[in-house]
């Protein structure tokens, strides 16, 4: 069943067509979390409290517009509640930082965005490739790399911004057809 009508049939009360668009968004939106959000348990949280708001507010949603994208925009505000709440805990600066991270935009809305990444890790030096890996594959705390590193956590974070931010724009050159 097609997008449209799953979002139709949820709009009318169906549960299992409402389950239909969960199992069809639920991997791209715990990306989208996973960006900013490390723990596993956190990022499973905040995508299940996404899909709850999305239930909610499918009464307004309106029929022309683009499910996926509404959905991403009520993820991405998830995960900056998650992220404001996370600041009393935090030393500011790094919850900054964390803020700074899920509001980069999102240009790349298309399937060739994974294979744009693999080529453009591939560029990166190896210690590069290895923090990303730390951070983001194996859920290190920023806390506890800067440690092993020697370096302020704020470091690391700016570190990370930056390797996202050119890793962003490698991809987008890639993919326009610009990049080798």
């Amino acid at each position: 069943m097609e997008e449209a009508e799953l979002v139709r049939q949820a709009r009318s009360g169906d549960r299992d067509a409402f389950g239909g668009l969960v199992r069809l968004h639920q991997a791209r939106l715990r990306g989208l979390a996973a960006l900013s959000i490390a723990g596993r348990e956190d990022v499973h949280d905040v995508v299940q409290e996404s899909f709850v708001d999305a239930w909610r507010g499918l009464p307004g949603f309106y029929d022309e517009g683009e499910f996926g994208p509404w959905l991403r925009t009520i993820c991405r505000n998830r995960v900056r509640k998650f992220l404001r709440d996370r600041l009393p805990r935090r030393r500011r600066e790094l919850a900054l930082v964390d803020e700074a991270l899920i509001a980069a935009p999102d240009p790349l809305e298309d399937d060739r965005r994974l294979p744009a990444l693999r080529a453009c890790l591939e560029r990166l030096p190896a210690t590069q490739r290895q923090l990303l890996t730390q951070r983001y594959h194996d859920d290190q705390p920023v806390q506890d790399i800067a440690a092993a590193l020697g370096r302020s956590p704020n470091a690391v974070s700016m570190l990370l911004l930056r390797l996202r931010t050119a890793l962003l724009a490698c991809m987008a050159e890639r993919i326009d057809g610009s990049g080798a």
